[in-house]
């Protein structure tokens, strides 16, 4: 006789800043929180028909109305209130919310609604730790500090996020925890045959969304460098305009990023894996991140990766053995090891394909489903233990 899941009729919602990133990123934990019996709703601001996408896919898929601008008083507070509304109407059991403004906003409400388990995920910092300005990273902070007090676990992308939270006294280190990222389906994203060992020109490829700090500028910088002396080798980007970002690139910036002949922009896809299996090398010139999973997929498909010395990308390159590792904002440096691989094109393979191993070993996201399912189960457990125990309590 085989046991029903603690996830069996619960219901739990799954929140990120936009149904987008919820198709992308959060449908497969979706997909398993479904098949363990609980019915899951879906939040997030609806973007280019993502929102019909996670319907047609058999989701229940709700709006809230996630501010552009990032940080608008009067627009924070009608999230905060669509958020409560929605999960009291909802009742969810667990409430899972992802990117900052979730993180914030989703966890407040869902303790103010009652909701008896509540799990955050830091997929990365963002503008507001990294180049913004001191007045506006303090209130973030103290929005932090507020909002995680009422999260029962906090999941981390790699261990200095996590320090960093936790030495500033931004989350208890009782419930910091650590994740490998979102995780790659490692089946979705199988190797393919290299570009370069087919005849074709060595092809470098950077996906990203067009913010400053994500490094496209010493992407575009060190692709020049390096086609003024290799005209042959090729180089994409492939990320759409995100103008809610701070970082964002200027009008004037995508307007020569397009006219310029050396790279070429692809702009955004809904699959990445054609023009991953186009290019030889995965290059992510970031300031920091959480856990790139740029570099994680292209390393899945058996590319070779090159990244910023930083935070979160460190965690995913193993120097010299997966990919090399530049300094932040030293397109020099960048163009240095594009040109090492052209030179060396047998090393792309050799570390393709130990980039390959390593992401099956450490970033299959069925881990880490399992592991965010366990959460949900333990916390479902032990509040159901608590609230046995206070019964007995009170009756005796």
């Amino acid at each position: 006789m085989t046991t029903a899941s603690p996830l069996s009729g619960t219901r739990i919602a799954v929140v990120s800043r936009c149904a987008r990133t919820l198709y992308n990123f959060r449908k497969s934990l979706a997909q398993e929180v479904r098949n363990a019996g609980a019915q899951v709703l879906m939040v997030g601001a609806e973007t280019d028909g993502f929102g019909e996408r996670l319907r047609s896919d058999g989701f229940e898929f709700r709006h809230v109305p996630v501010s552009l601008r990032g940080l608008d008083f009067l627009g924070d507070l009608r999230l905060f209130f669509a958020f409560v509304r929605l999960f009291r109407a909802f009742r969810p059991k667990v409430v899972h919310a992802f990117t900052i403004k979730p993180a914030i906003y989703a966890t407040l409400a869902a303790a103010i609604a009652g909701v008896p388990v509540r799990v955050v995920t830091i997929t990365g910092l963002g503008h507001s730790f990294t180049t913004a300005p001191t007045w506006l990273k303090l209130i973030v902070q103290c929005l932090y500090r507020l909002a995680l007090r009422y999260a029962h676990v906090v999941y981390f992308q790699n261990q200095t996020d996590r320090d960093l939270f936790v030495s500033q006294r931004l989350v208890d280190e009782s419930r910091a925890r650590l994740v490998c990222g979102s995780g790659v389906d490692v089946d979705r994203f199988a190797p393919v045959p290299l570009p370069s060992t087919q005849g074709a020109p060595p092809a470098f490829l950077m996906i990203s969304r067009l913010i400053r700090e994500k490094g496209v500028i010493e992407y575009i910088t060190a692709a020049r460098v390096v086609k003024s002396e290799y005209p042959h080798v090729q180089f994409r980007l492939v990320g759409g305009v995100d103008l809610r970002n701070p970082s964002a690139l200027s009008a004037s910036e995508v307007a020569d990023l397009q006219s310029d002949g050396g790279i070429d922009w692809i702009g955004e896809v809904d699959d990445v894996r054609p023009y991953i299996a186009e290019s030889d090398v995965v290059v992510l010139p970031s300031y920091r991140e959480g856990l790139p999973r740029a570099l994680l997929e292209g390393a899945a498909m058996g590319r070779a990766v090159i990244a910023t010395d930083t935070v979160g990308c460190r965690d995913v390159v193993v120097p010299g053995t997966t990919g090399y590792l530049v300094p932040v904002a030293d397109s020099d440096a960048l163009a240095a090891a594009m040109v090492r691989f052209i030179r060396e094109p047998a090393q792309i393979r050799r570390m393709g394909d130990a980039g390959r191993h390593r992401v099956v070993q450490l970033f299959d996201e069925r881990a880490v489903i399992r592991q965010t399912l366990q959460a949900y189960e333990e916390l479902l457990t032990l509040r159901v233990n608590n609230e046995k125990s206070a019964a007995v309590s009170r009756a005796k």
